[in-house]
């Protein structure tokens, strides 16, 4: 059987720090309006506002109200949960989100008041009457948008612009050849950033010796073969390399950041072929957010290299075209469960070792509940199978009971 939400005016919440546990069952159930009872301590009300433009991208005519507790004391979530019960029609209550003694005073309030009690099974993705567990719905699709709006972020732009989809074939050519040719590349990277340091966006030509100097007054020249290969895949043209003269000409501006950038050609690696598997509902590159929407200041407080939505779940990818560390691992953490929360997936993709040493990283990695490709499965010839198994294969259950 299947539990009915067009019934459902009221749906009375209890706010959490799960973003998802605050969004997924009021977009499943898509009430005329959405109470939010939260604990007393919040002062940052701009979180509200957050949920607000979420919920109104969908239902632009949602009503929202909040009304604060002392998360301590039961009695008084009992008697507020009681009061706006009476106050509106059509109340459900969803008991996904909040604390303990939140859980016990609305299943107790929602017993004496007689309304719908709910529980949204976000592994499952499914809303459920507590009482009967066959009358469900499957929940709400979500999607990237709705994890940044109802955070109260805000994404200010891409550290690179994506490439498109024809580019693809001849992107992945690139990254192979860069990838059994990394010292060339590092060279080359390096001579591009010299070389092209005080130029303006627009300016793509570039007429200069073969070997020029760093600041530190090192020498360094690009890679012949390599600039070779840049023309062959259409990224330059125009090449003239002489042995003390080198003239080229960049294809686009966009090109031109690829190639001043020594670990983007990872990032467009993973997330190509994350967009080529068709397993996500949306991909992005290089995501630059802005954490606090609200307050006036446009700061980028983080660049996620690779973001995929799977289903209803977040996964965040970090690149890094080396080996990895404890500190790779702990910003990825971070980013993971700012935005994503608990209910989210975090992947490390490196061109180290870590897996066939079994090293410390790795060790921590696993500790952390984070998937780790590294240099064995970026070459291998099924990469994107291998991504995608470890999208699908990260268990959020067996997670519960790790020490992280």
């Amino acid at each position: 059987m299947i539990l009915p939400c067009s019934d459902i005016q009221t749906q009375i919440e209890f706010y959490d720090k799960d973003v998802i546990k605050n969004i997924l069952a009021v977009l499943t159930a898509a009430p005329e309006k959405v109470i939010y009872i939260y604990d007393r301590q919040l002062d940052d009300m701009s979180r509200f506002e957050g949920l607000k433009k979420c919920f109104r991208r969908h239902f632009p005519n949602i009503q929202m109200e909040t009304y604060p507790v002392d998360v301590s004391r039961i009695g008084e979530i009992y008697t507020v949960l009681c009061r706006v019960i009476k106050q509106n029609k059509g109340c459900a209550l969803d008991l996904t989100g909040g604390s303990e003694l939140m859980t016990i005073a609305g299943y107790r309030a929602g017993l004496d008041q007689n309304i719908r009690l709910i529980y949204t099974d976000i592994i499952k993705e499914e809303m459920v009457d507590i009482f009967d567990e066959n009358h469900k719905v499957p929940t709400a699709t979500l999607t990237l948008q709705d994890f940044v709006d109802a955070h109260g972020a805000e994404v200010i732009g891409s550290s690179h612009d994506e490439p498109e989809e024809r580019e693809y074939v001849r992107i992945l050519s690139m990254c192979r050849t860069i990838f059994t040719h990394l010292s060339a590349w590092k060279s080359t990277c390096t001579f591009f950033q010299v070389a092209l340091a005080d130029s303006a966006p627009a300016e793509l030509d570039l007429r200069i010796r073969t070997e020029i100097q760093q600041k530190d007054g090192r020498m360094v020249k690009a890679d012949e073969d390599l600039l070779y290969e840049f023309q062959r895949q259409g990224f330059i043209r125009d090449l003239y390399y002489s042995g003390k003269h080198l003239v080229l000409t960049i294809c686009s501006k966009k090109y031109k950041t690829y190639l001043i950038s020594f670990g983007v050609w990872l990032e467009l690696y993973v997330f190509i072929h994350a967009k080529m598997c068709g397993c996500f509902q949306d991909v992005k590159l290089g995501a630059m957010i802005d954490w606090d929407a609200y307050d006036g200041i446009v700061v980028a407080g983080n660049e996620i290299d690779v973001i995929a939505q799977d289903r209803n779940m977040p996964v965040f990818v970090s690149c890094k075209l080396r080996s990895a560390d404890t500190p790779a691992l702990n910003e990825l953490i971070v980013a993971k469960k700012r935005l994503g929360g608990w209910f989210s997936k975090g992947i490390i993709v490196t061109f180290g070792d870590e897996k066939s040493q079994k090293n410390g990283t790795y060790r921590r990695a696993k500790e952390l509940g984070i998937e780790l490709l590294d240099r064995s499965d970026v070459l291998s010839q099924n990469f994107g199978e291998r991504l995608e198994r470890a999208v699908r294969g990260h268990d959020l259950v067996s997670l519960k009971w790790k020490r992280i």
